[in-house]
């Protein structure tokens, strides 16, 4: 049994089974992963948004060639480290496409 946070001021318990449970809650921020990995974080880290740019998932743009609109609309990108069984480190990335719904359809954004 575990204790979620939904908000500030509420928490509920819930049952989670152990491989998700595993999966959920060894995942790190990239701050909190640095300092605990260290280098090896460092080198994961990269070889991610080495990924990234190689497949042409991701296109950079400057922050000052994009209209007020396109930054606000623009998804953040959330980062995390985790320690594999095997002891080697994996970064995993993900948009955070929660602001998206002030704009866009649920059935468009699935």
């Amino acid at each position: 049994m575990y204790t979620l946070l939904q908000n500030s001021q509420q928490s509920a318990d819930v049952a989670i089974p152990k491989l998700h449970a595993h999966v959920m809650l060894t995942l790190m921020n990239v701050q909190e992963g640095i300092k605990k990995f260290g280098e090896k974080g460092n080198k994961a880290l990269l070889k991610e948004l080495s990924q990234l740019h190689q497949q042409e998932a991701l296109l950079p743009v400057h922050k000052e060639n994009m209209s007020h609109d396109e930054k606000k609309k623009a998804l953040r990108y959330l980062m995390f480290l985790k320690e594999k069984r095997d002891r080697s480190i994996k970064a995993r990335g993900c948009a955070d496409g929660w602001s998206q719904q002030d704009y866009t359809t649920k059935s468009e954004t699935s």
